[in-house]
């Protein structure tokens, strides 16, 4: 199911920040060929392209979000539509806000991609000739994705990258430092409140691992992650925690003597499985890392504490928030006692759930398209 917007949480900002005069700056987003009818919310790809969708018209820019052919325009709120890629003019549109190497691929795909305000929002950042330390695209997959990214460096007037290694690869790569922003990943500010406990019938306490644990195209890390699973999980089992997994992946690694996997969960269902949880776990992607944890932001959220691998870029947020423990990467030992210290620390989870709604909410995200996008039309 798509993710709809949340009227309680459009009130309030359209009551607190809309600038009316934003509703003449139209925006076309484009992620993917995908019909409304197939949108699942289980991975981050496909929550940031909705939920920065919304956010930007929230604050008052026409959004237009395109989605597959057949499908109808459907009108989600005042500023708010899901354009069939047939029906869409380009040229009613001020910006194109392209997500991920695919995104672009898309709007290439659909004949829009010679408009002249591109705006590309890049996950990862991979190199051109070698594999890149610290990036886990390989091969021919790698080759496609610079393809692509060569592409978006000709024709996107700004590129946004995740993490600062990110940006410091692209201006390598594409000899460019003028045109490439840093917009972390964001979090909901209104969320559901705690519901049912998906955890029922298990004695222990829970330790959490939410998030896409990838598949063949990034077979090196969802090898690594389900053999560090199965080796984490056997610890924690004989201190008394289950250590559970839920999301997208491949699963056949998985010792599920050691490790319940729960599956792929809807976003709109993932908040239970953080309310419910005594600690989140983030591992990192090898002892060198560019691309972010979203998941960290999700965990603060809801006043999670987290056990977080150190090579992982956003490990500041856990400090920042003083809500978990940053442990020594593939430090199995040191892992599991940090998760058992975390189970029985008395946290100030508020102060966390307070810093993250002030700091890292997708509107602060947006807010930065805001000026950049105001700047940049006011010099046209």
């Amino acid at each position: 199911m798509f993710l709809p917007a949340d009227d309680k949480r459009f009130s309030e900002v359209q009551g607190s920040s809309r600038n009316t005069d934003l509703s003449d700056i139209r925006i076309a987003v484009v992620f993917r060929n995908q019909s409304l009818r197939n949108i699942r919310a289980h991975d981050m790809s496909v929550v940031r392209w909705l939920r920065v969708s919304e956010a930007l018209s929230y604050i008052g820019f026409s959004v237009d979000v395109i989605v597959a052919d057949g499908d109808e325009i459907t009108r989600m709120g005042p500023n708010l539509r899901y354009v069939p890629n047939s029906r869409v003019d380009w040229g009613i549109y001020h910006v194109v806000k392209t997500l991920f190497h695919n995104g672009f691929d898309a709007l290439s795909a659909y004949g829009g991609d010679e408009h002249p305000f591109i705006l590309s929002k890049l996950g990862s950042v991979v190199g051109s000739k070698d594999d890149v330390e610290g990036v886990y695209f390989f091969g021919n997959h790698r080759e496609r994705l610079f393809e692509t990214q060569a592409d978006i460096a000709k024709k996107s007037r700004y590129v946004t990258v995740l993490t600062r290694p990110s940006r410091d690869l692209w201006v390598r790569e594409h000899h460019r430092n003028d045109n490439v922003l840093l917009v972390p990943t964001g979090v909901d500010r209104v969320i559901p409140s705690a519901c049912r406990n998906p955890y029922n019938g298990f004695d222990e306490s829970i330790a959490v691992f939410i998030g896409n644990f990838y598949t063949g195209k990034q077979r090196e890390v969802n090898r690594l992650w389900q053999l560090r699973f199965n080796e984490l999980g056997r610890s924690l089992k004989s201190r008394g925690v289950r250590l559970c997994v839920v999301g997208n992946g491949d699963s056949d690694l998985i010792d599920t003597r050691s490790v319940t996997y729960l599956g792929p969960v809807d976003h709109s269902r993932i908040w239970d499985y953080q309310y419910f949880a005594d600690v989140g776990l983030v591992l990192a992607q090898g002892h060198l890392q560019h691309n972010e944890s979203s998941k960290i932001y999700y965990y603060l959220r809801t006043g999670l504490p987290i056990v977080s691998e150190s090579p992982v870029p956003n490990n500041h947020l856990i400090s920042e928030t003083n809500l978990g423990f940053i442990s020594d990467f593939n430090d199995t030992g040191m892992m599991a006692d940090m998760v058992e210290s975390a189970v029985h620390t008395p946290w100030d989870k508020q102060t966390a759930i307070e810093f993250m709604i002030k700091n890292h909410t997708w509107d602060a995200r947006v807010d930065t398209y805001k000026r950049l996008i105001c700047q940049q039309l006011s010099q046209a």
